[in-house]
């Protein structure tokens, strides 16, 4: 049929070829020459051959190209309380301090989701043989957020900054004994006294511009408007945020920077709004009004499992722990004591009831976060019991039948009754408070008498932890990237500022320690701190509970997120460029 339709249409026009000199009233004249049956046959043709082509067309270009991420869209997302240091050589307690700080400031070196050191700002990183210079390299052409370039100068006012003690940053002490010297003008060098192995994470911290800090007085530091409104060199910049009458800050707005160490990133922009609790919180990502909620609880997981929600679990290197202070409580000074203390603690059940499941039970001063973990220390079993038996053992009865144990003693001819009675302090953080409370309990069912004592955050550091005025401490300890944990259970660390607040001395451990941090084998090194958690184990120094596992909640609209091995909560946004929400379609 196709045939005859053609050999009609050949002869019918022959007399016209070549085709191409028709005019173009002669070609619009072209299908009265045909019946209606052969334009309908035409003109379907024609349409096939449209489809055809778009489809083989359609498929090419998929075939060639792929999604990619495209720059666009605005990322909101709710913190806990409002910002008041976007400054690195502050930021340090305040979780949103540190979030943003991450996001406006860039360090001379960053981790990898994998955990290990890259550049940031450094080109190059080089550490000598002996592990005592560090030598960075800076990229070229970099810029601060208001267009002025980065040099070393820039470095080395930042450090010596934060070296300075009229400024008082707490990262001060990270920094004592290290000097640091401009080469040229991309290259500085940082000269440790002794070999310290964990100082590159020191080197992550975020520079901050000499041409305006220079004119920053120390006694004015805290309270300079560039705490607020900073000037970094991050992927993000600052944009403006809003205020209430109080003085509170309800939002805060970032733009993307265009020339970041690691190129800009895709969202254009990023909006924190802040509220009083969790519940807020969450409710306002219910609302659509944020896309992202920085924290959230295992209890909170069932809320939010059945909308749009994407749960990232941050597992932080971090040890929940009792420690004890034999100086307050004679009886923590008896092993006996201290290890009926762990077995009448079912760590599990307070996992499953308070935490919602999200934690590891621990028998370690080193989290399982952590590359150096020991796996082969055994858990404490809960064991009433034998706790029952040790106490006893250690000359704890209960003579008067109150249900609570005591011991009686003869002090200058005079016999006294001492009740086992334990005070544990802890903060007004919910799983702390209930923690503490759980535990209460289950030593009450071994005969112990247990009082608490919660504190707010500042109060419990300033009042009980720094000058160590507490019985049993129920507290969290975080480790970085390094899992050095010399400032928490070396001797010199004992008395403040260290942060031994088990107040624990063992020569053997302390050469552990010291060893380690001179070794810059990572292997040697880990088999040092695994030595090290099996001595610690074995004296029951303290009570160690478990580690727990955080929730980072984002909506599914939000893309190419990678969160690895972090050490804290800001870190999830260290690969910031690579998030997305806009697409597009380029070459493969």
């Amino acid at each position: 049929m196709f045939f005859s339709f053609f050999k009609t249409v050949y002869f019918r026009i022959r007399p016209k070829i070549p085709i191409p000199k028709l005019e173009k009233k002669r070609w619009l004249y072209l299908p009265r020459l045909f019946s209606g049956r052969e334009k309908t046959i035409f003109y379907g043709l024609i349409i096939v051959a449209l489809i055809s082509g778009t489809a083989l067309s359609l498929r090419t270009y998929l075939r060639f190209t792929v999604i990619k991420p495209a720059f666009g869209g605005t990322y909101r997302e709710g913190l806990l309380k409002g910002p008041r240091f976007i400054n690195p050589i502050y930021a340090a307690s305040n979780d949103t301090d540190r979030d943003i700080t991450e996001l406006v400031f860039s360090g001379l070196v960053r981790y990898s989701p994998e955990g290990n050191p890259e550049p940031d700002l450094a080109e190059t990183f080089e550490i000598s043989e002996g592990g005592k210079n560090y030598t960075i390299r800076l990229r070229e052409n970099l810029l601060w957020h208001d267009g002025e370039s980065i040099d070393a100068d820039d470095v080395l006012f930042t450090i010596k900054t934060i070296q300075n003690p009229e400024f008082k940053s707490p990262w001060r002490q990270n920094w004592q004994g290290v000097t640091v010297e401009k080469l040229d003008r991309r290259t500085v060098r940082f000269s440790l006294k002794q070999p310290y192995a964990p100082f590159i994470e020191s080197l992550s911290i975020g520079i901050i511009p000499e041409h305006l800090w220079a004119r920053i007085s120390p006694q004015s530091a805290a309270l300079t408007e560039l705490n607020l409104k900073p000037v970094g060199s991050g992927p993000y910049r600052f944009d403006s945020f809003t205020r209430l009458e109080d003085g509170s800050v309800t939002s805060y707005t970032l733009s993307a920077f265009k020339y970041a160490p690691h190129g800009r990133p895709h969202i254009k922009k990023i909006i924190f709004s802040f509220y009083p609790t969790e519940t807020e919180t969450l409710a306002a990502y219910r609302k659509n009004e944020i896309d992202g909620v920085s924290a959230i609880s295992a209890k909170s997981v069932p809320q939010v499992e059945k909308t749009d929600i994407i749960l990232l679990p941050l597992r932080i290197p971090r040890v929940i722990g009792i420690f004890l202070n034999s100086s307050q409580q004679s009886a923590f000074a008896e092993k006996k004591v201290r290890t009926a203390l762990t077995l009448a603690i079912d760590a599990g059940d307070i996992i499953q009831k308070i935490l919602g499941g999200a934690a590891e039970p621990i028998a370690s001063p080193i989290p399982p976060a952590n590359s150096s973990f020991n796996e082969n220390i055994p858990l404490a079993p809960y064991d009433i019991e034998r706790a029952k038996m040790l106490l006893a053992e250690a000359g704890w009865k209960d003579s008067d039948k109150d249900g609570i144990l005591d011991k009686t003693e003869l002090k200058n001819k005079k016999r006294t009754v001492t009740p086992l009675k334990i005070e544990i302090t802890t903060s007004d953080f919910p799983e702390l408070s209930e923690t503490a409370a759980a535990i209460k309990e289950m030593w009450r069912a071994v005969g112990v008498d247990t009082e608490i004592k919660i504190m707010n955050s500042p109060d419990l550091e300033i009042s009980a932890i720094r000058p160590r005025a507490y019985q049993a401490l129920l507290f969290g300890e975080i480790f970085g990237h390094d899992p050095d944990p010399f400032a928490f259970w070396h001797t010199s660390q004992i008395k403040d500022p260290g942060l031994n607040i088990a107040l624990y001395s063992n020569r053997k451990v302390d050469s552990l320690l010291e060893e380690a941090r001179r070794t810059a084998d990572n292997n040697t090194r880990k088999d040092l701190y695994q030595e090290f958690q099996k001595i610690v184990a074995e004296d029951a120094a303290s009570i160690f509970l478990f580690s727990p596992i955080s929730f980072y909640g984002v909506r599914n609209s939000i893309s190419g997120i990678t969160i690895g091995r972090i050490a804290l909560p800001h870190e999830r946004f260290s690969h910031i460029e690579e998030w997305y929400i806009k697409t597009k379609r380029g070459l493969k």
